[in-house]
């Protein structure tokens, strides 16, 4: 006799639930089948006990999960018109706003990308939340709580409250992120502070720049979030956020506090580090160089790495260049062409088009370098024409790429760079059209910084480039301008492209220890002096003296200039002790820490102008050093015309 518990009918009733089918675990559903299975309740997941049913492969799941996502949130974008653009870069940021995360940790960066999503609580009717943990696909949640509202931080001692930093990150994608578009400007405070601290002070630090309800929060924030970027290498965040804090970092650099050293150009090569040692050299191989054996990449994964190595490499060979510093080529950091191809198709055509640009003047360096500018008899000024004006075709072809202001700023930076090798000839520097195509290409770059900046709110928000934009036109200018006016210079436009280069770096200065202050004085001093460029016969002196630092070297040798003549003034200024009538002691022993660029800049303050005020640029620090104080080379410099 068959026994009950034996019977067909109650063994076909043991059946397991789908999501432990799924899972292939133990269920207990069938002793209970009213109820939830013990698994389920425990992971607090809907159990659901289906017929027809079938596993589903994870991966194919994840990557319908995913263009499901991503069609959701192209709609959600095309109903809000006014949401900032977002580079692929941005879509990894908001990770933590589903409460996923990659199953890499240390500085593995993830391989895959996790459904992204804009705070979901903002737009709860327009896109669901998809649980990863289900393995039903029809068992979307949608959420219905209110947002988080944004938990107040703590930096060594300097807090701030929820709101502030709401308003911090809010000036942030309003005035800062076109800029830079590698972040997602609906993730929010709150989710950029779990994924990482340093990326997250990062984004509250250039934000503070402009933050005018507290104007000394900037210099409070820069030494703290210095010593955070210098220690990221050992945080346990992902490496990716890692990368996104140092490139705002070194896009907008901090003032820099006297007796500090710069550590901006060290970053720059920690950056490129930190990308290389995580693959992103390498997009379509970069799960090779992950901590365990893992799947290749999906094509949106790679497009992602292109970019943010793109802009790795952009920011490292920017800051080489204006260190006075030969940058490493794409030839040296792909290994092999094919590859620097497959990049540049990945990535958006102005990005490229950047690239390219950067790329052609570290080239150049190179070859300049190479080629040997110290003493250069005429034969090889002759030479250096040749080379140089191979490297111009060159930025010929990319000007037809050019299409739209930024591109062209771009292209004209690149043009200007080339040309200004040519100030390191003596005998053939005054050949027809050398020196009136570098006015004019400088003149060019300051119009074009114009245009760039003519729709920003507030000039203090523009990256580094934008100030070395201005500074490098405006050394070259000075330069040729100071010296006898020749018939085929365009002098008064040339003195109009000064003026509103000190004009923008005046409204660009946050700080009066910061490059645009810096510009707008020296430049102001050396354009009304009578000695600049000039030696002690009253002959003029256009031909460089400093020659070791490539492109860089006509700025620093324009400093040189102003020290010779103003730097003595200000090291006889009464500052320790004794104070003029009428003046405040503690004026000079101010950090500066103000939000006030005009007017600032214009006072002669010999707290700005010690020898700390080189090493932004990493100059000659002492009188004894590379050149001595007062006219370096005195009556040995030969005269114009005449071989050096």
């Amino acid at each position: 006799m068959e026994t009950q518990a034996d019977s067909p009918s109650l063994k076909r009733a043991k059946k397991a639930c789908t999501e432990c089918r799924q899972q292939k675990a133990k269920c207990d559903a069938y002793m209970s089948p009213d109820f939830q299975c013990s698994r389920c309740t425990r992971m607090k997941i809907r159990c659901v006990i289906s017929d027809p049913f079938r596993r589903e492969h994870k991966r194919q799941r994840l990557s319908k999960l995913e263009q499901e996502t991503d069609e959701l949130r192209r709609k959600l974008r095309s109903s809000h018109s006014e949401s900032l653009p977002q580079s692929p870069i941005a879509l990894l940021t908001a990770a933590a706003e589903m409460g996923v995360h990659s199953a890499s940790t240390g500085t593995d960066l993830p391989l895959t990308t996790q459904p992204h999503a804009s705070p979901i609580a903002l737009y709860p009717q327009i896109l669901p939340q998809t649980s990863l943990a289900s393995a039903d696909p029809r068992t979307d949640v949608v959420s219905q709580h209110a947002p988080s509202p944004t938990a107040p931080r703590t930096l060594k001692n300097v807090r701030l409250t929820g709101s502030e930093i709401d308003e911090l990150f809010k000036i942030f994608f309003r005035d800062y992120a076109h800029f830079l578009p590698i972040l997602d400007p609906q993730t929010t405070p709150n989710a950029y502070h779990d994924q990482s601290s340093f990326l997250f002070w990062a984004i509250v630090g250039v934000a503070s720049r402009t933050y005018n309800e507290n104007p000394t929060l900037l210099m409070a924030l820069s030494p703290n979030i210095i010593e955070m970027a210098l220690l990221s290498i050992t945080f346990t965040a992902s490496a990716w956020h890692t990368i996104q804090g140092l490139l705002l970092v070194l896009t907008w650099p901090f003032p820099k506090e006297t007796k500090k050293t710069d550590a901006m150009f060290p970053l720059s090569g920690m950056l490129l580090h930190i990308a290389m040692q995580n693959g992103l050299h390498i997009p379509l191989s970069s799960h090779e160089f992950a901590r365990r054996k893992m799947a290749a990449p999906l094509e949106a994964d790679m497009d992602r790495r292109s970019e943010l190595w793109a802009r790795c490499v952009i920011v490292y060979q920017r800051a080489c260049i204006t260190k006075g510093q030969c940058p490493r080529s794409m030839v040296d950091l792909q290994q092999d062409l094919g590859q620097q191809q497959v990049l540049f198709e990945k990535i958006t055509p102005s990005l490229a088009l950047e690239m390219r640009c950067l790329d052609l003047v570290a080239r150049c360096s190179a070859a300049v370098t190479e080629f040997g500018v110290r003493t250069m008899p005429a034969e090889q000024e002759r030479s250096l024409d040749i080379l140089l004006r191979t490297f111009e075709s060159q930025v010929t072809d990319l000007e037809a790429h050019a299409s739209s202001v930024n591109d062209l700023f771009i292209t004209t930076m690149c043009r200007l760079c080339i040309q200004m090798f040519h100030l390191f000839k003596n005998e053939t520097i005054y050949a027809p059209d050398c020196l009136a195509q570098i006015v004019t290409t400088s003149c060019k770059a300051i119009d074009n910084i114009q245009d760039l900046v003519q729709s920003v709110k507030n000039l203090a928000s523009a990256p580094m480039q934008v100030t070395y934009g201005l500074l490098l036109p405006a050394a070259a200018l000075l330069r040729i301008l100071k010296c006898p006016t020749r018939a085929e210079i365009d002098f008064p436009r040339g003195k109009k492209a000064i003026f509103s280069a000190i004009n923008m770096a005046r409204r660009m200065s946050v700080d009066v220890h910061d490059i645009a202050s810096k510009i707008a004085i020296v430049m102001t001093q050396l354009w009304n002096s009578t000695k600049a460029f000039r030696r002690t016969d009253g002959t003029e002196s256009i031909g460089l003296r400093i020659r070791s630092r490539l492109v860089l070297s006509p700025i620093i040798d324009a400093i040189w200039w102003w020290r010779d003549e103003f730097e003595p003034q200000f090291y006889s200024h009464p500052a320790h002790g004794i104070v003029a009538e009428g003046a405040d002691p503690q004026r000079d022993q101010m950090s500066g820490a103000s939000n006030a660029p005009c007017g600032v800049v214009d006072r002669q303050d010999p707290v700005l102008f010690d020898e700390e005020f080189l090493a932004d640029f990493e100059w000659a620090l002492s009188n004894d050093g590379l050149l001595q104080p007062a006219e370096p080379f005195g009556s040995t410099w030969p005269a114009a015309g005449t071989t050096a």
